[in-house]
């Protein structure tokens, strides 16, 4: 006679089986098209030959997972594809881990066979287990020997099923040292509960099972490593890079890491906040209830999963999502158990809906990631092909790369090995100073092309001018969340042949390098800034623009080319911009380059009792006229007293934000009156400046007509209504739309409207707001209107 014991085991199984088909069915033709994390190249390196102490793998070494890898590789012949298949198998496996551990952990409650199968349908449709177990990495192989081992342990009604769980503890660690973090408690529970009599016994026989489960694959490992010594010092290099050039909490210990922790803990592996809130709501509920009427399975899971938690916390990369994949389990138990609270029906309604919802975001984000080459991989293809390709020029070639990029590309470049093209020179990457690097090359007299890797999140690249880019590499993945802390990641390719100009250390372009100039202690007021114009016959046209940051000062600017000044405005506190037209023969002299400086020095103002001089308009952050306009005139080093206004000596607080150079014939503007300063988000790498309700271009058209492209962000995020945007030039209308969605305007300005020497182009919106205003906390006063994140210039076609 068949038990209802056992045909609901039967009906258990019957479950974990056609989940694990289904998922292999949803993976197998999803396998990765090429290696892409470190982790991954170093696991595909040790495939092919097993050395630690050359980072193949890398420490503590996986033995076991990279005896599975070279198993599979006989059968697979990539060996992305074959790492793969073991993260998908490992997956499918994993389901009945799953079940049996959800099922041990409620094992005295009869409704445990409907909770872990909801419970594992829950984990195994999460985003990042969909995604990960899809990817040529050790996680998910480890996570299901984890579980399995939870589950022996917890299901274990005698000592020798607790010792031979301690055996199999160490052993599966062969696979992801890791799993150490999720069995290790849960069997010092289990020995904590055997009884008094025994537990003495089953402790030291445990000790010893786990020390012949460790041995088992630690001395083998060892021994192909070149002995103790060889292994320690490659295991302690490891835990040094470990610790110094990667951002975790415990050597970031700030608010804003512990919360970016927590995120990456929690919300990313479902992809979606929105999801992951509805989920962690249930988890918060299951688990209270738990702690009402079942204490000991809420301990028992604590203790199964909250060490890791603490380690994966304090001590792993921040932004590396696939460490939380553990934490999907207990979030999905106690989620369901919440969601149980609902009624049979309605908790099966939201469970199925939820897991539908997220096996979609994960299968079309595995279908995404298996499209194509990883961006590393498909960069240095790229590069190659171009290199071999008849007639490229010139053979001789410069790398240079950001630093993240310099240190994430060197497995890739080892890994293709003579596939790579040569290079004539490999330039050094000074963290915050690589575009430096490519300075200093110029000015020493290198002219063959630079090759330049960069961070997209990275702006210094500004300080060049108009540099090519040859190619942007990205994930076409919808949320890249789920591959968090790939390293390399996306980059992009710049070909940089000696540029029209360049600038080097002080200037303010962008956020970044103001931020690096203000770090390093250099900038207009503390010593001359200097860049490169190329020489020319013709005439030229210079932009110079930034802001005097005191609110008591006036600032002399000089600019000065080959160390004759040209320009010396004094400015109020406030915006300012030059544009000065430099006349045929102005830049003549020896070598390619002329030097351009611009250095500053302050006056104090002090109005008398008669006399005051106007305030630049900050509120609107217009760009303030320069005094000299006002008939205030400084000479150099010297005290004056001008229409009763009182100036003193002192250093400049200036930041020189605009830069350009171009022939009379080309088109070049700046920005002016009503424009706010450069703001980017370091999270994104997005550049952006505001309008005020009036904003102008300075325009030097170069004798063309005009194309003026505006790219920004909706104004519906600050208005209720869509905004009425005019855009005028010499006096005349060129566009007007009403803009309520993500905006790119395109401008046609004819020739007449800008000809001559400087004319101006107005951008006008009737509907501003001021931060301080809608913000409590805020005290920015600013008018503050279009968000522009893409503002062009050029010949009309």
């Amino acid at each position: 006679m068949v038990t209802d014991t056992s045909r609901g085991r039967g009906v258990t199984h019957m479950a974990g089986v056609v989940l694990a088909v289904v998922f292999l069915a949803a993976h197998l033709p999803f396998l990765p098209a090429s290696l892409e994390d470190l982790d991954s190249i170093n696991f595909a390196l040790g495939v092919g030959h097993f050395d630690v102490a050359h980072h193949q793998p890398h420490p503590p070494g996986y033995p076991l997972y990279i005896a599975l890898g070279k198993v599979a590789h006989r059968l697979i012949e990539s060996e992305a594809r074959a790492l793969g298949s073991l993260g998908v198998v490992g997956g499918a496996l994993a389901v009945f881990g799953l079940m049996a551990f959800f099922r041990a952990l409620d094992a005295d409650d009869r409704r445990t066979r409907t909770w872990s199968i909801a419970a594992t349908l829950v984990a195994t449709t999460a985003p990042l287990y969909w995604v990960t177990a899809a990817r040529p990495l050790s996680d998910v192989p480890g996570l299901a020997a984890a579980l399995a081992v939870q589950a022996l342990t917890l299901s274990a009604t005698s000592g020798a099923g607790v010792i031979a769980a301690s055996g199999l503890s160490a052993f599966a660690a062969g696979i992801r040292s890791q799993v150490a973090w999720l069995t290790v408690p849960l069997l010092v529970l289990a020995i904590a509960r055997r009884p008094n009599i025994e537990r003495g016994r089953v402790l030291v026989r445990s000790m010893a099972a786990f020390l012949a489960g460790g041995l088992a694959w630690g001395l083998p490992l060892v021994a192909l490593n070149g002995g103790p010594a060889a292994y320690w010092q490659a295991l302690f290099n490891q835990g040094a890079e470990d610790l110094s050039g990667i951002r975790m909490l415990w050597t970031t210990p700030t608010p804003r890491e512990f919360l970016l922790a927590l995120y990456y803990a929690f919300v990313a592996p479902w992809a979606l906040p929105a999801v992951a809130a509805i989920l962690l709501v249930f988890a918060l509920v299951g688990a209270v209830r738990l702690y009402q009427i079942a204490r000991t399975t809420l301990a028992t899971l604590m203790v199964a999963f909250a060490p890791y938690f603490v380690f994966d916390l304090l001590f792993q990369e921040t932004v590396t999502t696939r460490y939380a994949l553990p934490l999907v389990v207990p979030v999905a138990y106690l989620a369901v158990r919440g969601a149980a609270l609902l009624g049979t029906a309605p908790a099966a309604v939201l469970i199925v809906g939820l897991a539908l919802f997220d096996a979609h975001i994960g299968g079309t984000s595995i279908a995404a990631y298996a499209r194509q080459d990883a961006p590393a991989f498909r960069l240095l293809e790229d590069m190659r092909t171009l290199a071999a390709r008849p007639g490229t020029r010139p053979p001789a070639r410069v790398l240079a790369m950001h630093r993240r990029e310099d240190f994430d590309l060197r497995r890739p470049i080892a890994w293709l090995g003579d596939e790579m093209p040569t290079f004539v020179r490999r330039l050094p990457a000074p963290p915050k100073h690589e575009w430096l690097e490519v300075v200093k090359y110029w000015n020493s007299g290198g002219r063959d092309q630079v090759w330049f890797v960069a961070d997209p999140l990275r702006s210094d690249l500004a300080l060049v001018d108009r540099p090519g880019r040859a190619g942007a590499y990205r994930w076409p993945l919808e949320y890249p969340v789920l591959i968090g802390g790939l390293r390399p990641n996306e980059m992009d390719w710049y070909r940089l042949d000696p540029p029209n100009w360049f600038l080097g250390e002080g200037w303010a372009l962008t956020p970044e390098t103001a931020g690096v100039a203000e770090e390093d202690g250099h900038g207009p007021g503390r010593a001359p800034i200097r860049g490169w114009i190329r020489r020319r016959a013709e005439a030229l046209t210079l932009v110079v623009g930034g802001r005097n940051f005191a609110s008591d000062l006036a600032a002399r600017v000089t600019i000065a080319v080959d160390g004759r000044t040209i320009d010396e405005p004094t400015v109020a506190s406030g915006f300012f911009l030059r544009m000065l037209r430099l006349e045929p023969g102005a830049l003549a002299g020896p070598g390619d380059y002329a030097e351009v400086t611009v250095s500053a020095d302050t006056v104090r103002l002090k109005p008398d009792t008669t006399t005051d001089v106007p305030k630049p308009n900050t509120t609107t952050g217009a760009a303030s006229a320069a005094n000299d306009e006002r008939g205030v005139r400084l000479q150099p080093d010297q005290t004056n007293d001008v229409r009763g206004v009182r100036l003193q000596p002192d250093q400049a607080r200036v930041a020189i934000e605009q830069f350009d150079a171009q022939s009379d014939d080309r088109a070049v503007f700046g920005y002016g009156e009503g424009w706010q300063e450069p703001e980017h988000n370091p999270l994104t790498g997005a550049l952006w400046r505001w309008t005020s309700e009036r904003a102008t271009l300075r325009v030097h058209a170069g004798g063309h007509p005009l194309t003026l492209t505006l790219a920004g962000e909706p104004p519906s995020v600050n208005f209720s209504k869509p905004s009425h945007v005019r855009i005028s030039a010499g006096g005349r209308l060129i566009a007007e739309e009403a803009l309520s969605s993500s905006f790119l305007v395109h401008a046609t300005i004819p020739a007449e409207l800008v000809g001559g020497g400087e004319n101006l182009i107005t951008i006008e919106t009737d509907q501003i707001f001021v931060p301080a205003e809608r913000r409590r906390r805020s005290r920015d006063r600013r008018h503050l209107g279009l968000r522009v994140f893409f503002c062009e210039l050029k010949p009309a076609s």
